[in-house]
């Protein structure tokens, strides 16, 4: 039982940081209560297949899977995005349990063993989902006040996503062989300095995808203003063609006038009627 509510605080947790991370960022595509139903949905179907299968590789997955299905479907993003977004996400919460795992270990070699004993689940779970928060909060002050709306294609992304998968499989591959294997306190000191630095690398791999979509917007808006001041170039010479037409016509009608003019006053009236 007490398995059981320590797995609910969890995902109730990362559900909140989800929520919180994406209603600051992205622009909505469903109503509220719809956006609430969905995310309550895709976290108890989690919340299930934890208690079902109990493998980290298989969570993590569905984690992954989660996400981009809420952010693919409840906000303006596409697919490319909400995927990276995801991927950053789980790579950042993976890292965040490593570096926290890795810690407790150097003062407590058996940590989490023994069946994973509750109480060190609820710490390890508290100190790691509030590390979590604390860089999602970060993230999401860097980018306050910048709603992201659908984007133009950006394939560039697709290279940036092998840096957070790849960081996954490490993450996961240190869990496994410090699950499996009693490490020394060095090594566990080793494996929290790795998961710094991965934490650092993902870090700097979202910041690269917010200044690629910067620059793309910037580029964007110098395309429409290049065509907008093309457009008003085009405008402005047919309206000198125009006044340069009215000036001609002008002209010959003020010749014909000064003609009849003269051809009165020879009293020519047949030529005037011509």
């Amino acid at each position: 039982m007490n398995h059981i509510i320590c797995y609910f605080l969890i995902f109730f947790m990362e559900s909140v940081i989800l929520w919180q991370y994406s209603s600051n960022l992205f622009v909505p595509r469903r109503s509220l209560p719809a956006r609430i139903t969905i995310l309550c949905v895709l976290y108890c179907l989690l919340f299930f297949a934890a208690s079902l299968f109990q493998s980290n590789g298989i969570n993590a997955f569905l984690y992954l899977f989660s996400d981009f299905i809420f952010l693919e479907t409840q906000y303006r993003l596409k697919a490319q995005s909400a995927f990276f977004h995801s991927a950053i996400l789980s790579a950042v919460m993976g890292m965040c349990e490593l570096l926290v795992y890795g810690i407790f270990k150097c003062f407590a070699p058996h940590f989490l063993e023994n069946g994973r004993d509750a109480f060190h689940l609820f710490l390890f779970a508290t100190f790691s989902k509030l590390l979590f928060f604390t860089i999602t909060h970060i993230l999401i002050h860097y980018l306050k006040g910048k709603k992201h709306y659908e984007q133009p294609n950006d394939n560039s992304v697709f290279f940036l996503l092998l840096v957070p998968l790849a960081s996954l499989f490490i993450i996961l591959t240190f869990i496994n062989i410090g699950e499996s294997v009693s490490l020394s306190p060095e090594l566990d000191f080793m494996i929290a300095i790795s998961a710094i630095s991965l934490l650092a690398a993902n870090l700097l791999v979202f910041s690269i995808n917010q200044y690629n979509q910067k620059k793309n917007m910037e580029f964007t808006e110098m395309q429409l203003l290049l065509q907008k001041e093309s457009n008003s170039e085009e405008y402005y010479e047919m309206l000198r063609l125009q006044n340069e037409n009215q000036r001609i016509l002008i002209h010959d009608i003020k010749k014909h006038l000064q003609s009849i003019d003269l051809l009165n006053k020879q009293n020519e009236p047949d030529k005037i009627d011509a």
